[in-house]
Protein backbone atom coordinates (compact mmCIF):
# COMPACT_ATOMS: atom_id res chain seq x y z
CA UNK A 1 0.00 0.00 0.00
CA UNK A 2 0.93 3.54 -1.25
CA UNK A 3 2.66 5.57 1.74
CA UNK A 4 0.11 8.29 2.24
CA UNK A 5 1.61 11.96 1.08
CA UNK A 6 0.27 13.56 4.49
CA UNK A 7 0.69 12.21 8.11
CA UNK A 8 -2.99 11.46 8.58
CA UNK A 9 -2.48 9.67 11.53
CA UNK A 10 -3.06 10.30 15.32
CA UNK A 11 -4.38 8.57 18.20
CA UNK A 12 -7.23 11.15 18.03
CA UNK A 13 -7.97 9.78 13.69
CA UNK A 14 -7.89 6.56 14.43
CA UNK A 15 -10.38 6.49 17.71
CA UNK A 16 -13.00 8.38 15.10
CA UNK A 17 -11.97 5.84 12.44
CA UNK A 18 -12.74 2.81 14.89
CA UNK A 19 -15.81 5.19 16.00
CA UNK A 20 -17.32 5.05 12.51
CA UNK A 21 -16.58 1.84 11.77
CA UNK A 22 -18.30 0.79 15.09
CA UNK A 23 -21.81 2.70 13.85
CA UNK A 24 -21.55 1.54 10.95
CA UNK A 25 -21.22 -2.45 11.89
CA UNK A 26 -21.29 -2.54 15.53
CA UNK A 27 -17.55 -3.23 16.42
CA UNK A 28 -14.20 -2.43 14.74
CA UNK A 29 -11.13 -4.33 13.24
CA UNK A 30 -7.25 -2.71 13.09
CA UNK A 31 -7.52 -3.54 9.27
CA UNK A 32 -10.70 -1.93 8.80
CA UNK A 33 -9.28 0.91 10.49
CA UNK A 34 -6.88 1.17 8.24
CA UNK A 35 -9.06 1.01 4.98
CA UNK A 36 -10.95 4.06 6.26
CA UNK A 37 -7.61 6.20 6.54
CA UNK A 38 -5.90 4.77 3.75
CA UNK A 39 -2.81 3.33 5.17
CA UNK A 40 -1.22 -0.40 6.48
CA UNK A 41 -2.45 -1.48 9.82
CA UNK A 42 1.14 -1.71 11.25
CA UNK A 43 0.95 2.20 10.91
CA UNK A 44 -1.98 2.25 13.61
CA UNK A 45 0.33 0.44 16.19
CA UNK A 46 3.31 3.35 15.85
CA UNK A 47 0.03 5.71 17.65
CA UNK A 48 -1.36 3.32 19.76
CA UNK A 49 1.10 -0.11 20.58
CA UNK A 50 -1.49 -1.18 22.49
CA UNK A 51 -3.96 -2.31 19.28
CA UNK A 52 -7.32 -2.95 20.51
CA UNK A 53 -7.69 -2.34 23.74
CA UNK A 54 -5.52 1.04 23.43
CA UNK A 55 -8.07 1.72 20.44
CA UNK A 56 -10.63 1.30 23.03
CA UNK A 57 -9.53 3.62 25.47
CA UNK A 58 -8.72 6.40 22.94
CA UNK A 59 -12.62 5.58 21.89
CA UNK A 60 -13.64 6.60 25.09
CA UNK A 61 -11.85 9.77 25.24
CA UNK A 62 -13.05 11.00 21.78
CA UNK A 63 -16.99 9.77 23.02
CA UNK A 64 -16.76 11.43 26.42
CA UNK A 65 -14.68 14.93 25.68
CA UNK A 66 -17.62 16.68 25.45
CA UNK A 67 -19.02 16.33 28.75
CA UNK A 68 -18.81 19.06 31.46
CA UNK A 69 -17.59 18.19 34.24
CA UNK A 70 -17.52 21.77 36.04
CA UNK A 71 -21.48 22.12 36.63
CA UNK A 72 -21.05 18.27 37.91
CA UNK A 73 -18.63 19.31 40.47
CA UNK A 74 -20.28 22.47 41.46
CA UNK A 75 -21.15 22.54 44.46
CA UNK A 76 -23.52 25.29 45.02
CA UNK A 77 -25.95 22.80 43.18
CA UNK A 78 -27.94 20.07 45.19
CA UNK A 79 -26.24 17.02 44.45
CA UNK A 80 -29.46 15.13 43.61
CA UNK A 81 -29.93 18.12 40.55
CA UNK A 82 -25.93 16.93 39.80
CA UNK A 83 -26.92 13.22 39.77
CA UNK A 84 -29.54 14.05 37.05
CA UNK A 85 -27.04 15.98 34.84
CA UNK A 86 -24.43 13.53 35.31
CA UNK A 87 -26.85 11.00 34.09
CA UNK A 88 -28.03 13.01 30.83
CA UNK A 89 -24.51 13.98 29.73
CA UNK A 90 -23.08 10.38 30.20
CA UNK A 91 -26.12 9.22 28.34
CA UNK A 92 -26.10 11.67 25.77
CA UNK A 93 -22.35 11.12 24.42
CA UNK A 94 -23.03 7.38 24.85
CA UNK A 95 -25.96 8.19 22.00
CA UNK A 96 -23.89 9.57 19.76
CA UNK A 97 -22.70 5.98 18.44
CA UNK A 98 -25.07 3.65 20.17
CA UNK A 99 -23.61 0.26 18.80
CA UNK A 100 -20.15 1.04 20.95
CA UNK A 101 -21.89 0.15 24.11
CA UNK A 102 -20.92 -3.76 24.07
CA UNK A 103 -17.63 -2.78 22.40
CA UNK A 104 -16.71 -0.11 25.68
CA UNK A 105 -18.51 -2.51 28.43
CA UNK A 106 -16.10 -5.39 27.47
CA UNK A 107 -13.03 -3.33 28.41
CA UNK A 108 -12.08 -1.98 31.67
CA UNK A 109 -11.75 1.92 32.25
CA UNK A 110 -8.24 3.34 32.03
CA UNK A 111 -8.09 6.85 30.30
CA UNK A 112 -8.43 10.20 32.19
CA UNK A 113 -11.52 11.00 30.56
CA UNK A 114 -13.56 8.25 31.36
CA UNK A 115 -11.92 7.78 34.65
CA UNK A 116 -12.62 11.52 35.70
CA UNK A 117 -16.57 11.04 34.52
CA UNK A 118 -16.83 8.77 37.23
CA UNK A 119 -14.72 10.38 39.89
CA UNK A 120 -17.45 13.21 39.37
CA UNK A 121 -19.93 10.48 40.38
CA UNK A 122 -18.56 9.31 42.85
CA UNK A 123 -18.22 12.90 44.55
CA UNK A 124 -21.76 13.35 43.63
CA UNK A 125 -22.76 10.29 45.70
CA UNK A 126 -20.70 11.62 48.46
CA UNK A 127 -22.35 14.73 48.95
CA UNK A 128 -25.73 12.99 48.46
CA UNK A 129 -24.47 11.30 51.60
CA UNK A 130 -25.02 7.63 50.39
CA UNK A 131 -22.83 5.59 52.24
CA UNK A 132 -19.88 4.51 51.02
CA UNK A 133 -20.28 1.12 51.11
CA UNK A 134 -23.14 1.22 48.68
CA UNK A 135 -21.89 3.63 46.17
CA UNK A 136 -20.08 1.38 43.69
CA UNK A 137 -23.56 -0.63 43.78
CA UNK A 138 -25.33 2.56 43.00
CA UNK A 139 -22.99 3.39 39.86
CA UNK A 140 -23.61 -0.29 38.84
CA UNK A 141 -27.17 0.60 38.20
CA UNK A 142 -26.53 4.01 37.04
CA UNK A 143 -24.32 2.67 34.54
CA UNK A 144 -27.13 -0.15 33.88
CA UNK A 145 -29.68 2.58 33.18
CA UNK A 146 -27.22 5.18 31.53
CA UNK A 147 -25.57 2.71 29.10
CA UNK A 148 -29.30 0.87 28.18
CA UNK A 149 -30.67 4.28 27.38
CA UNK A 150 -28.01 4.71 25.11
CA UNK A 151 -28.80 1.64 22.98
CA UNK A 152 -32.52 2.03 23.49
CA UNK A 153 -31.83 5.36 21.53
CA UNK A 154 -30.83 3.62 18.02
CA UNK A 155 -34.51 1.97 18.19
CA UNK A 156 -37.01 2.65 15.52
CA UNK A 157 -39.99 3.94 15.93
CA UNK A 158 -42.33 2.71 16.58
CA UNK A 159 -40.97 -0.05 18.03
CA UNK A 160 -43.46 -2.38 18.12
CA UNK A 161 -45.04 -3.70 14.94
CA UNK A 162 -48.01 -5.48 15.65
CA UNK A 163 -50.27 -6.21 12.31
CA UNK A 164 -51.62 -9.39 12.47
CA UNK A 165 -51.22 -10.33 16.33
CA UNK A 166 -53.49 -10.47 19.21
CA UNK A 167 -51.91 -8.25 21.21
CA UNK A 168 -54.80 -5.99 23.02
CA UNK A 169 -53.29 -4.53 26.20
CA UNK A 170 -50.06 -3.68 23.40
CA UNK A 171 -51.78 -2.27 21.24
CA UNK A 172 -53.97 0.18 23.38
CA UNK A 173 -50.77 1.08 25.11
CA UNK A 174 -48.70 0.97 21.86
CA UNK A 175 -51.48 3.87 20.37
CA UNK A 176 -50.04 6.18 23.17
CA UNK A 177 -46.86 6.30 23.28
CA UNK A 178 -44.80 4.10 20.88
CA UNK A 179 -43.10 7.10 18.95
CA UNK A 180 -40.14 8.86 18.68
CA UNK A 181 -40.42 9.95 22.27
CA UNK A 182 -40.30 6.49 23.86
CA UNK A 183 -36.61 6.12 24.25
CA UNK A 184 -36.13 9.67 26.32
CA UNK A 185 -39.48 9.50 27.87
CA UNK A 186 -38.64 6.21 29.36
CA UNK A 187 -34.89 7.15 30.40
CA UNK A 188 -36.38 10.64 32.20
CA UNK A 189 -38.79 8.14 34.55
CA UNK A 190 -35.42 6.41 34.99
CA UNK A 191 -33.61 8.96 36.00
CA UNK A 192 -36.12 10.44 38.30
CA UNK A 193 -36.43 6.90 39.76
CA UNK A 194 -32.86 6.55 40.36
CA UNK A 195 -32.61 10.10 42.07
CA UNK A 196 -35.45 8.46 44.65
CA UNK A 197 -33.48 5.69 45.52
CA UNK A 198 -30.34 7.83 46.04
CA UNK A 199 -32.24 10.22 48.06
CA UNK A 200 -33.77 7.40 50.09
CA UNK A 201 -30.41 6.08 50.68
CA UNK A 202 -28.99 8.81 51.58
CA UNK A 203 -32.09 9.43 54.16
CA UNK A 204 -31.52 5.93 55.17
CA UNK A 205 -34.59 4.76 54.17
Amino acid sequence: MARPKHNILSPGSIARAALRQVAANGDFTIPGIAKLLGVHPSSLYHHLPGGRLAIVHRMREELYAGVDLAPLLDPAVAPLDRLARWMRSYRDATAQVPTVVPVLVGAPVEDARTLEIYEALFVILRDAGVPEEARVAFSAMIDAVVLGSAVDAASPSPLWRIEGHEVPELRAVAARGDDAGRAAAGFELAVATVVDAVGRSAAGR
